[in-house]
């Protein structure tokens, strides 16, 4: 008897004794059981009868009387035994149906005297499935029992030998021994995936590495995966389940809770290990646990990983591998599971994995006892949605105002969704919201008052008209705020930095808190909303290189960060950029931060990313990609934020730069009235006049256009060089000619500056005041894009200019001056 797991050589050992025995004159007989041919009567007798040449009739003959079938066999082995050595092989016995087992029984009790050899193969596990035949094993002293080892190096570097050529590396065997777990039905699978890929062969030191599995690998391990005892089957299954998280008090928990002993679950381990598929815990490759996972039916997959979780909860695992797993559990109103789920939520936000918590409490809503439960679930799924895609977050909305109002939300969950109308700009349910929250001001603990005061404070910030009523915050009541800026409460010091900024202006205090605030934040993966409100201080200070610098740092060390976050640190990145002139890194940082979040993700806020790729595109020259933004839609709301100066000042700079003058003096004079409107006294948030100065000579009004250039100029500093220098040298081209120049201005440009431009960079320049795209003006010279951008880039920089639209002015001023 020759015995070993499914894929061992079982067979392999039969087909070898037969060659030989063929080649050496001997007679063999041979059969095999079948799981299918089980419950069918002799047929392994039929089989036999059949290689001794009798015919079908015969056979029908011999077996038609049970009685005597097995003495008929005996006979005619007898027979051939006695002219010529006689080999009988019956491969897989254990799948022998009943009366040929007994016929075989009756051969094997008598074969002593014979000149025969009876070789039988079958499963490690054959003294369950067969006790006669292992009783027999017990009480035959002719009978030898050979158990197949799994393969060792020499085997595997003979069997790689004749595919991969000698000298195969030691570490190479080691690898495929390992991959293959010692079976020869794996190795030869993994071999002919390899020799089959077409891939280019992978090399690690030296060594060849086995491939990962291929069809041939998942055929021979659904092979083995049909020949499993139904231990075996469910551990494997276990083990597939609880993967990397596997450990032996786990897989023996799960085991128990599966029904089986300890003992049962040592010997399935064991088996599985001997079949080569695993180390006793884990799969040796990653295919063979996709097979015996594909291979589970999808309510017994749901009971695994509701065990695996109840056993992993057993041996204090982390929550997220609980919960990983009650995902795929559909727990039915189990009010572990739900804790579990909310628990294992709250530490992957913690850990800025928002996928992985909002996964975590969607199980966690279908698993819910009640409406109540699920609110606060909802609340907090609204909550990590935020934090991957805002805008998927507008579709909690409604229910969650349902629920404040049913008083089902807690009060933390309640201002959040104030941030979130906000971002949707839905003022009016805000201030509903914040009208609910201040009648019961008193009964709310400490945080939530601050909080309270701190969504006011934003409101009266980005809807200035319609949260004028809150920039009287009772914020402003703390004394002295900059020495308030100490870091333990973030979402309070940030708040307390643009209360000051809204009553008081951009201050040196606010300004000396805001950078408080940043330094204690930023080592530390700062909180949105404090880091924005510094930023914001900063811009408004007109200290738009200090707040640029902050961006930098901020923006290289946020990819950690939630999406949302990156997105929002990107813009603001985006934004300093194009005032500050540098054009090809504002938009790259724009379309990132598009890239991240989708405009429709954006609310109100899609006007500040959109606004800062339209400047950079604009001043690069590539009105096309400037246009393509303004065909994205945005909210009716967004005209009365901040974001909304934003864009109908990117809209203007469009306008003008496609020579639409009248257009591009609308959107500029509307920026006017709204800052007029909200009392914005900082120009470098839409930077009006300068443009609408220039729409205006466009037009043919000089006077107003210098008149307003004048103003701009006795505007304090607003922190952008390039912004200055434009409205300088506007000012100097339209007032020069007929004006003095008022003082402190510089002289009006010589028409010489114009020949400090190379021939080609003089080509390109006028091409470009016609209005030609980079890629047509590339066409007519016969040069690359990427040339005529080059040649752009010296021309602004040799004359101080920002962009295609002040280049327009430059050209046309000088060649009016030359005239």
């Amino acid at each position: 008897m020759v015995l070993g797991p499914p894929g061992a050589g079982k067979t392999g050992v039969v087909d070898y004794v037969t060659g030989q025995a063929e080649r050496a004159g001997v007679t063999v007989l041979s059969a095999r059981g079948s799981v299918a041919e089980r419950l069918f009567p002799l047929g392994v007798v039929a089989q036999l009868l059949s290689c001794l040449g009798y015919s079908m009739d015969e056979i029908a003959a011999v077996c038609e009387s049970p009685a005597k079938v097995a003495a008929a066999v005996h006979d005619a082995v007898s027979a051939v035994a006695e002219r010529t050595p006689l080999i009988v092989t019956v491969d897989d016995v254990h799948d022998i149906d009943g009366e040929s087992l007994r016929c075989l029984l009756y051969v094997i009790h008598r074969v002593a005297p014979l000149g025969a050899l009876i070789l039988l193969t079958g499963s490690s596990d054959l003294s369950q499935q067969s006790p006669l035949l292992v009783a027999e094993y017990m009480r035959n002293p002719s009978c030898s029992l050979l158990r197949l080892a799994p393969l060792c190096a020499s085997c595997v570097e003979g069997v790689l030998a004749e595919h991969m050529g000698s000298g195969v590396s030691d570490r190479t065997v080691s690898l495929w021994r390992r991959a293959c777990g010692g079976s020869p039905l794996l190795l030869h699978a993994l071999v002919k995936d390899w020799a089959g890929s077409g891939a280019p062969v992978e090399v690690d030191q030296g060594a060849i590495l086995p491939p990962p599995g291929g069809d041939a690998v998942r055929f021979a391990v659904q092979y083995i995966h049909g020949l499993m005892s139904d231990d075996a089957l469910r551990t494997a299954r276990a083990l597939a389940v609880l993967g990397e998280s596997a450990t032996a008090e786990r897989v023996e928990r799960l085991l128990h809770h599966l029904g089986m002993s300890a003992g049962e679950a040592a010997r399935s381990r064991s088996a599985l290990e001997a079949a080569g598929l695993t180390d006793g815990l884990r799969y040796h490759l990653e295919a063979a646990r996709d097979v015996v996972l594909d291979r589970t039916p999808r309510d017994e997959r749901t009971r695994l990983h509701r065990n695996a979780a109840l056993a992993l909860r057993e041996s204090n695992a982390e929550l997220g591998e609980v919960a990983g797993h009650l995902i795929h559990a559909r727990p039915a109103q189990d009010p572990w599971a739900v804790i579990a789920l909310r628990e294992a939520a709250a530490q992957a936000l913690h850990e800025h994995d928002a996928e992985r918590a909002i996964a975590f409490l969607r199980a966690a809503y279908d698993a819910a006892a009640d409406d109540s439960q699920r609110a606060v679930v909802r609340a907090e799924l609204a909550q990590a949605e935020w934090e991957v895609d805002p805008g998927a977050v507008r579709w909690h909305l409604t229910d969650l105002l349902d629920e404040h109002r049913a008083g089902r939300l807690s009060r933390e969950h309640s201002l959040l969704l104030g941030m979130y109308l906000l971002w949707s700009g839905r003022t009016q349910e805000v201030s509903a919201l914040l009208a609910d929250l201040d009648a019961v001001r008193e009964e709310l603990p400490q945080d939530a008052r601050a909080r309270l005061d701190v969504l006011r404070v934003w409101f009266a910030y980005f809807f200035p008209t319609y949260g004028a009523r809150y920039r009287h915050s009772p914020l402003e009541s703390a004394h002295d705020p900059g020495r308030r800026i100490v870091s333990v409460d973030p979402q309070w010091d940030g708040a307390l930095v643009l209360a000051l900024l809204l009553t008081e202006g951009p201050t040196d205090v606010a300004c000396g808190a805001a950078e408080q605030l940043l330094q204690a934040q930023v080592p530390h993966q700062p909180l949105l909303a404090p880091t924005m409100a510094a930023l914001i201080s900063l811009i408004r200070a007109s200290r738009l290189e200090r707040a640029a610098d902050w961006c930098d740092r901020l923006v290289v060390g946020c990819s950690e960060r939630t999406t949302t976050c990156r997105a929002v640190l990107l813009t603001a990145s985006a934004t300093l950029e194009s005032w500050l002139g540098n054009f090809t890194t504002a938009l790259a940082r724009a379309e990132q931060a598009l890239t991240l979040l989708p405009p429709s993700a954006w609310g109100v806020a899609v006007g500040l990313p959109l606004s800062a790729k339209v400047l950079a595109c604009v001043s690069l020259g590539d009105l096309e990609a400037a246009a393509e933004c303004f065909r994205v839609p945005v909210p009716q709301s967004m005209f009365q934020s901040l974001p909304g100066l934003h864009y109908l000042q990117a809209r203007g700079r469009l306008h003008l730069a496609a020579g639409r003058h009248q257009a591009a003096l609308g959107d500029f004079y509307a920026c006017r009235d709204l800052m007029a409107a909200w009392k914005l006294r900082v120009s470098v948030f839409t930077a009006w006049r300068v443009y609408a100065a220039e729409a205006l000579a466009g037009l043919g009004d000089r006077d107003e256009a210098v008149r307003l250039l004048e103003e701009e100029l006795a505007q304090p500093d607003t922190g952008s060089p390039w912004l200055r220098k434009q409205a300088q040298m506007l000012y100097d081209r339209l007032g020069g000619a007929g004006a003095d120049a008022g003082p402190g201005m510089r002289p009006p440009v010589a028409t010489e500056e114009l020949h400090t431009l190379s021939r080609a960079e003089h080509r390109v320049a006028r091409l470009a005041q016609d209005g030609l795209t980079n890629r047509e003006i590339a066409e007519q010279l016969g040069v690359t894009p990427s040339t005529v951008e080059q040649h752009l880039t010296r021309i602004y920089r040799k004359l101080g200019l920002r962009g295609r639209a002040e280049l327009s002015v430059a050209l046309s001023s000088a060649s009016s001056l030359d005239g």
